[in-house]
This record gives C-alpha cells, sequence and structure tokens, in this order.
C-alpha cells in the first residue's frame, strides 16, 4: 500500500479553517471505515491535509464526503481546490515546494504549532501515517538546507516529531534510553 495525500485548501485565502474540529472528526473516522486503515487529518491555515494508505485512489470519494461535510457552506468544487499525490515522492516535492514559499513568514510558524499538536492528539489511531510523514519531514529539511532556506522552524517541528513518539512510549526504561540516544545524537 501506498501513502497518498490530498491537499485542499479554499480558493478564496481566508484566515481561518474551513471547517470545524468536529466535522474533522467525523471525516476521519468516516474514511477510516471506509479505507479500513489509518486515515492522518490535519486541519490548519494553510488547508486540509489528509493522508492515507491505500492501494486505491481515494480522492473522488473523499471530495464527495466533504462536499457533504460543506454542503450548507458552499459547493465543493467552486469553493475549494484539490491536489493529489500518489506516492511519497510527490508528497515530498509538494511539501518541499510549499514550505520552501512560507518558512520565513509568519504563517508558517502557525502551521507548525498548529501541525504539531494535533499530530499529538492523533498519535495513538495513527502512529504508522506519522511515522512516515516524520520520515517525510526530514527529508524536507535536508533539502532546504541544501537551498539555503532557514529550518530553524523545521527543525522544531522535527523535535516535535521526535516529542509526539517519546511521549507516547509507554516502557519507562524504553523511553529512557531513546531520550540518552537523542540526547547524545544531538551533542555530536
Amino acid at each position: 500500500m501506498e501513502l497518498k495525500y490530498l491537499h485542499v485548501n479554499e480558493k478564496q485565502s481566508k484566515e481561518e479553517l474551513f471547517i470545524s474540529q468536529k466535522q474533522v472528526s467525523m471525516l476521519r473516522k468516516f474514511l477510516a471505515e471506509l479505507i479500513r486503515n489509518e486515515v492522518l487529518i490535519i486541519n490548519t491555515n494553510l488547508g486540509l491535509e489528509i493522508y492515507y494508505e491505500s492501494s486505491n485512489d481515494c480522492t473522488n470519494i473523499i471530495k464527495e464526503v466533504l462536499a457533504i461535510i460543506v454542503s450548507e457552506k458552499c459547493d465543493a468544487d467552486n469553493c475549494f481546490q484539490f491536489i493529489s499525490f500518489q506516492n511519497e515522492n510527490e508528497i515530498q516535492r509538494f511539501i518541499d515546494d510549499s514550505i520552501e514559499q512560507v518558512a520565513e513568514t509568519p504563517l508558517f510558524f502557525s502551521y507548525t504549532k498548529s501541525m504539531s499538536n494535533q499530530l499529538e492528539l492523533q498519535y495513538e489511531s495513527n502512529k504508522k501515517l506519522i511515522g512516515k510523514l516524520s520520515n517525510i519531514w526530514s527529508e524536507v529539511r535536508q533539502n532546504l538546507y541544501i537551498k539555503n532556506v532557514n529550518i530553524q522552524k523545521i527543525q522544531a517541528l522535527q523535535g516535535n516529531f521526535q516529542d509526539i513518539y517519546i511521549n507516547n512510549v509507554k516502557d519507562e526504561l524504553l523511553k529512557e534510553l531513546i531520550v540518552e540516544a537523542v540526547d547524545r545524537k544531538h551533542m555530536n
């Protein structure tokens, strides 16, 4: 199964989320049952990010479900732009390009903060997807470093990925060993 990503944003840029957290929760539960796999949804001021693993492209199904959710607000095809990616390489290139454009703006700080909070809340139900996303962000960080883009905020986000993982380790001895290993890595 391949990692898939659907990015949804409003055609008319707004400073607010276009669906509520309650609607995100409903959408995630419905899609997880439909796809029968983990579904990670990040709802930020940059748009709605939907990650899932499937051998099928579920873009049209997700669009239809989202259209029902936002039907009172507007027609989904007229209000939203949908960008679909079917593998990790495409996802990484999109994130590289997107982050390069906003990495040094205040918008990016609020994005990373919101994303980190949502990842922590969804960790238990999306461990595998969050792990894959962490790997993608490591590559993004490397690519932007090569392009001389300020990666300080991205490093902070990568640290948040580590913290989320470490904080959710149940075995205290294992947690202590991981913290020690991460500390040594940062010392070198």
